[in-house]
């Protein structure tokens, strides 16, 4: 059984494919029930979709943290890994039985409770599965398993997807067949464990993993809430065919603030292990490289989406959608507000200071909600959209304040990086706004100078690493010569 571990370059590449394939196929299959569903229905659809993220949260409750923090620390996981499962699987059960009681008491609308149903219990048993070989094989560091696991999945979702649309089924089967195709990446995610994980059913179960956990729970739950909060506020403030239209304007920076978060998969398990060594000085290096380069894809994302909002709608969903060009346009700076946000957090959470990462994500949540109520009752959609530029922006500034290395963040990252894309922007916008897809170019192009030019550890870092694959091109011919 190979346990080769990759380099952390190589998982990056590993996660980046498979994200962006994967999240590429799940947003085509929104967008084609969004042309599928009627407005009101994908409201409620949307609906549905936030209230099995949270039941899925709470199939984890944090442990998955844990048991990267208790893994880390050994070298045969198989006792750690039997007793993560067992926790998972109660916890999976207990979620049902909560939530199928308060689900009953919020909502009393059969046509909701149909749409509810017919996802989440698919779709949580299989995100759970799922989690669970994703968490192994990234603690092991070998990240061509999660891709594997995520581009089935997609593929699955977007045949489930095909077929309902071709046969023509209710609203509810379409539901039922989105989640199902979660499920069945759930199966195969479980024969890869099968195949490549060593487990001690057997072994006694380790309470370590319970240790320190309510930190990972609360922040856990934050973090989930965080893109649930449009859709069950809004529900209650805007009618259902506005919040389906707040749904499409938030599906698109959703899925592509994914990609940036790619990155901190590669980087999280190395940043525990360089904490739980005491190698302080590695440790903030490393989360400084983490910082700029998620910020730096952050920032060619946000461009490449507000420039190119009008088209993206107009060619995903259709002129009757066009509303959402606005809300899109707004959304769009949430991606580079993202990739400083993550990073920054789980710089927090390697140091073993969870609990400032939950009081900036508790005063968010909280801030959210009044932003999420106050602004769509007086600005419908663009408000709400306002709403969730808020929260990033509060996040922002919480995650800097209580850094123990703030300073070195500031300086190294924040101000530079915030410099470069700001009169990036503006110098472009304001001279070549009228043509978007050469202002996009223009700004990507001369953030990435700016960058190149005036940060002289990435630019050391990018020519060593052509001088290595030069040099390991140049000794592969010449073994062949010497052959």
């Amino acid at each position: 059984m190979n346990k080769k571990k990759n380099s952390i370059f190589k998982n990056i590449i590993h996660l980046f494919y498979s994200t962006i394939l994967s999240n590429v196929l799940n947003a085509i299959t929104l967008i084609l029930l969004a042309n599928y569903f009627n407005s009101k229905n994908y409201g409620i659809f949307s609906v549905a979709l936030a209230l099995a993220m949270i039941v899925n949260f709470f199939t984890d409750l944090g442990v998955s943290n844990t048991f990267l923090r208790e893994g880390s620390k050994k070298g045969n996981l198989g006792t750690t890994f039997s007793s993560y499962i067992k926790i998972r699987v109660v916890c999976l059960l207990l979620s049902f039985l909560v939530f199928f009681v308060g689900i009953h008491i919020l909502y009393q609308e059969q046509q909701i409770l149909y749409m509810i149903y017919s996802l989440m219990i698919p779709m949580v048993i299989g995100l759970a599965i799922q989690s669970i070989g994703i968490t192994y094989f990234q603690l092991t560091e070998r990240m061509q398993f999660i891709a594997s696991i995520k581009i089935f999945s997609a593929i699955a979702l977007i045949i489930s997807t095909t077929v309902s649309m071709g046969l023509k089924v209710d609203v509810h089967l379409a539901a039922f067949l989105y989640g199902f195709s979660y499920l069945v990446g759930g199966l195969y995610s479980l024969y890869l464990l099968l195949s490549k994980a060593e487990l001690k059913w057997k072994s006694p179960f380790e309470k370590q993993l319970l240790t320190n956990l309510s930190p990972f729970l609360i922040s856990g739950l934050f973090i989930m809430l965080t893109p649930q909060l449009g859709p069950l506020v809004l529900e209650k403030t805007l009618p259902l065919t506005l919040v389906g239209l707040f749904a499409v304007a938030y599906r698109i920076p959703s899925a592509l603030y994914q990609i940036p978060g790619v990155i901190a998969g590669a980087f999280f398990p190395l940043l525990f292990k360089r904490y739980n060594r005491g190698e302080l000085e590695e440790h903030t290096r490393l989360n400084i490289l983490q910082m700029k380069i998620m910020s730096y894809t952050g920032m060619c994302m946000t461009l490449s989406l507000f420039y190119l909002a009008e088209y993206l709608v107009t060619i995903l969903f259709g002129d009757e959608w066009g509303a959402a060009v606005l809300p899109l346009k707004i959304l769009s700076f949430i991606i580079v507000l993202q990739g400083f946000n993550i990073a920054n957090a789980d710089g927090l959470t390697t140091r073993g200071l969870q609990n400032r990462r939950t009081i900036v994500q508790f005063i968010t949540i909280a801030i959210g909600l009044l932003s999420f109520y106050y602004l769509s009752v007086s600005y419908a959609v663009a408000g709400s959209s306002f709403a969730v530029l808020t929260m990033e922006i509060v996040s922002f500034i919480g995650y800097i304040a209580v850094n123990p290395v703030k300073r070195t963040v500031l300086a190294k990252v924040i101000i530079p990086y915030g410099f470069f894309f700001s009169i990036s922007f503006i110098l472009i916008h304001y001279s070549l706004s009228q043509y978007p897809f050469i202002a996009m170019l223009s700004t990507i192009i001369l953030v990435s100078t700016l960058i190149l030019l005036l940060d002289k550890p990435i630019k050391d870092l990018i020519v060593g690493f052509i001088k290595k694959k030069n040099q390991d091109g140049r000794q592969k011919e010449n073994g062949k010569i010497a052959n």
